[in-house]
């Protein structure tokens, strides 16, 4: 079973006024949304998760009710809780000279705060989408962006090693893509998706909104002219602060949609 992300400490905030089973079903539905169970194995325990949430029995016994209330996993008697396998999404194709430019353009309107810059040994799901071994070095960025110092989006990226070393600590504070762009790496293609979500505790706090506010997900996987991934990428925007257009043609039309954009409120 992989382990879920940030497992070594509560994803909860008891001083919040949302009740605390709210919040472990947010964080679980995003645990699982991401990946982070296999389908094939059970989920935690009860008391597992009373551990990891720190929180009682009651509490997550309405969590992982909601859960299935929703249709994310099913509970089979002897056997335990198990995630159900997601609805295949359906791959619809963009322009990558136009994802190169929504990137430039967010650089170029946002400023970043930086949370985490570091080399981190590999987790399993990381490494596996990058094609690493678990535990190779990578570099993990974190930023937060800023529009007229406000935060609009919560951007989490992972480069391995061998291709971070050869980016320039200058261009740090602009999207990574912008940065592997900068750094000559050639970028050939980028797998997307895009869904809603609602915020959990610790994304809530970073970018100083409500815990269960609507967000925007999205996630990348980037390859190099050799097809190798060069970045993995989950980004979550505000929804009040982001909005996606496209232009809709005949499938022999060369018209490409135009991508995200951040929009000020005082507009």
């Amino acid at each position: 079973m992989k382990s879920p992300r940030n497992s070594t400490r509560p994803q909860v905030d008891k001083d919040r006024a949302m009740p605390l089973y709210q919040q472990v079903y947010l964080v679980m539905r995003e645990n699982i949304r991401n990946g982070h169970y296999d389908p094939d194995r059970p989920m935690p325990t009860e008391p597992e998760l009373c551990t990891l949430f720190d929180v009682s029995r009651i509490t997550i016994k309405r969590a992982m009710s909601q859960l299935a209330e929703d249709g994310l996993v099913e509970r089979s008697r002897g056997r335990g809780t198990f995630v159900k396998e997601p609805i295949k999404s359906k791959q619809a194709s963009t322009s990558l000279s136009a994802l190169l430019k929504d990137v430039m353009t967010i650089g170029e309107e946002t400023n970043a705060m930086t949370l985490e810059d570091a080399m981190i040994p590999a987790p399993a799901d990381i490494a596996d989408r990058l094609r690493l071994p678990i535990g190779e070095k990578l570099l993990s960025s974190l930023q937060v962006r800023l529009l007229k110092r406000e935060p609009i989006a919560l951007i989490h990226t992972y480069v391995p090693q061998n291709i971070a070393v050869q980016l320039d600590t200058a261009h740090k504070d602009l999207p990574m893509l912008a940065q592997l762009q900068k750094a000559n790496i050639s970028i050939a293609r980028a797998d997307q998706s895009i869904t809603a979500t609602l915020a959990d505790p610790i994304t809530a706090s970073h970018l100083a909104i409500n815990i269960g506010d609507p967000l925007i997900q999205l996630k990348r996987l980037v390859f190099d002219s050799g097809d190798q991934p060069v970045e993995w990428l989950v980004a979550l925007y505000r929804a009040d602060h982001y909005e996606y257009r496209t232009s809709l043609t005949h499938a022999n039309d060369q018209a490409a949609p135009t991508p995200w954009l951040p929009v000020s409120n005082d507009a």
